[in-house]
């Protein structure tokens, strides 16, 4: 009849199909893929063929994509679907990946911040700021030890707030609550009385700064 029905042939495949998808066999990977040979280069650690612009700075990680998509939950090595590395180094469909992250920024596996710190921080200052300008009521004040799920540090007696806690160590909002050391009047008188000796430290500071540029000045005119 003249129609060709597919372009592509793969004899270990057994499989017939449009080139418009770019198919080409993978022997590492064992069947064939689409996207273009050319634009891909086979990782033998992570076992997955991976894109040639990011295969350079990719987070290589044994066995990574032999697992499920931790929200569709399709194998990802076997799946036609592009996948996503997130820093934390698991691996995700993109297209879940996009509707994740409009409702959450957490890996679903560990609970790491699953955008780079760079594209998290105007998140994370315009939080701060909005904890800064929105104080807590004394009756709602709370004290507490937290977690940061992103470089795992602990810190203690720190501020509750309902917009989050920030990371001293790597400025992220996302930590957890460990404990509530006090609440109420209590927690806010406490942490008055905190706010007021790191002020006056700071001032402290600050003049001791100021004192020695003056000697240094003093030093040079001699």
């Amino acid at each position: 009849c003249g129609v060709q029905f597919g372009e592509y042939h793969c004899s270990i495949c057994n499989l017939w199909m449009s080139n418009d998808e770019k198919p080409y066999h993978c022997k590492d990977c064992g069947f064939c893929r689409v996207g273009g040979a050319e634009n891909f280069q086979h990782c033998h650690d992570c076992g997955m063929c991976i894109d040639k612009n990011l295969y350079s700075n990719h987070n290589c990680k044994s066995g990574k994509y032999k697992s499920n998509c931790p929200v569709c939950q399709e194998f990802l090595f076997s799946s036609r679907s592009a996948s996503h590395e997130m820093p934390c180094g698991h691996a995700i469909h993109w297209e879940c990946f996009r509707q994740l992250a409009a409702h959450d920024s957490r890996c679903p596996v560990c609970k790491k911040t699953a955008e780079t710190r760079d594209r998290m921080m105007p998140t994370w200052n315009a939080m701060a700021a909005g904890v800064a300008f929105q104080a807590v009521p004394p009756e709602l004040a709370r004290v507490v030890n937290i977690t940061c799920n992103d470089c795992e540090k602990s810190d203690d007696a720190r501020a509750w707030h309902f917009l989050g806690v920030q990371c001293r160590n790597c400025s992220s909002f996302n930590t957890v609550v460990d404990r509530i050391v006090m609440s109420g009047e209590e927690a806010h008188e406490f942490l008055e009385t905190l706010q007021t000796r790191t002020d006056l430290t700071e001032s402290e500071d600050g003049n001791d700064r100021i004192n020695r540029r003056r000697i240094n000045r003093r030093r040079s005119l001699f």
